[in-house]
């Protein structure tokens, strides 16, 4: 992957010798960025919603949603199927609140039961399969494990907010390899949140930092996507701001999209990245790490976490944590209002 052409930290000792050089580019600004607003096709809700989270979609179009202390599954239309889980520590139970979700190849359903400080594995109908995992700091252990996904070989990614690194562990639950602690600046995580994967590449939402940070499956580094830039006709033009502090001539002209909490991100069948920003309740929509558009909902979504796809991406699915309920938007409405 080619890495992005960013600004150096040396050059960001002045902001306003970057506002002057910044104008030289006329047009690539806040007006350039395509940001529109639709209107939600579905709301899944629930009586029983108390703190949803996590969202995955099955090669059915069953959805299921983590909530506390179990996991909803419903049907295509939003009908309540079954519950999976109860409080407890025992297999199938779950200690508090129900974290991040995956499905792999073989139809398990991976399960992170946050302080449990495990992940637990499930058919799809909800019968117990596996689980691995301990509290500590060592080797396949965990303190506040959070984000999951499942690459091509059904290898499971655990991200832990707590211990700052991705863990990565074989279908059974075998400890493989860790990554995300490093002494290089700009490649360590701090509070790393939901992942995905495209290709031979690992997304990883690394909160605290407010930026996306790139690896490859074997835990090396690639670069991360900007925090803020300008934008203009030709992506050869793009930069980052990363490095210019807040500044009113800056930040009236430029956009820096991605202060916030950055929660889910998902990849739909086409290769865009899509990009929960939770406290602007906005969707950030990228291709080949270049940032074409935001839209939100005229239905505000309030906490937004937990993005998903279902399998042949005509639909994504928001968690609107913070009204109970799911969204669900048309792919191609979103294509149709971005312009892709």
């Amino acid at each position: 992957m080619k890495k992005k052409n960013l600004i150096t930290p040396a050059w960001a000792a002045s902001a306003m010798l970057w506002v002057g050089a910044l104008l030289v580019l006329g047009g690539c600004t806040k007006d350039r960025i395509i940001h529109g607003q639709l209107s939600p096709i579905q709301m899944i809700t629930s009586s029983e919603f108390q703190n949803i989270d996590s969202i995955v979609v099955d090669e059915n179009g069953n959805i299921y949603v983590s909530d506390i202390q179990s996991v909803s599954i419903f049907s295509t239309d939003g009908t309540l199927i079954s519950k999976i889980g109860q409080q407890g520590s025992d297999d199938g139970e779950f200690t508090n609140e129900v974290i991040g979700l995956s499905i792999n190849s073989q139809n398990e359903l991976y399960v992170v039961d946050q302080d449990g400080f495990r992940v637990q594995a499930f058919d799809l109908n909800g019968n117990f399969l596996r689980t691995f995992g301990e509290k500590g700091q060592g080797e396949g252990q965990f303190l506040e494990p959070q984000g999951i996904t499942i690459d091509a070989l059904n290898l499971v990614y655990i991200s832990d907010k707590l211990r700052n690194d991705v863990q990565v562990f074989s279908r059974g639950g075998e400890f493989l390899y860790q990554f995300g602690k490093s002494g290089v600046k700009g490649s360590g995580l701090n509070e790393p949140e939901s992942m995905a994967i495209a290709g031979n590449l690992l997304y990883v939402a690394d909160e605290e930092n407010q930026r996306v940070q790139i690896y490859d499956l074997r835990g090396r580094h690639q670069g991360h996507l900007p925090h803020s830039g300008i934008f203009a006709m030709d992506k050869k033009l793009e930069a980052s701001l990363d490095d210019v502090v807040h500044h009113p001539d800056v930040d009236k002209k430029f956009h820096r999209f991605l202060d916030g909490d950055i929660e889910g991100v998902a990849f739909d069948g086409s290769g865009l990245l899509y990009i929960l920003n939770e406290d602007a309740g906005e969707i950030i929509v990228f291709h080949e790490e270049i940032m074409v558009g935001i839209f939100t909902s005229d239905q505000p979504i309030q906490s937004g976490d937990g993005l998903a796809f279902d399998s042949n991406s005509q639909h994504l699915y928001v968690v609107d944590q913070g009204n109970s309920r799911v969204q669900v938007f048309e792919v191609q409405a979103i294509y149709q209002l971005l312009g892709l």
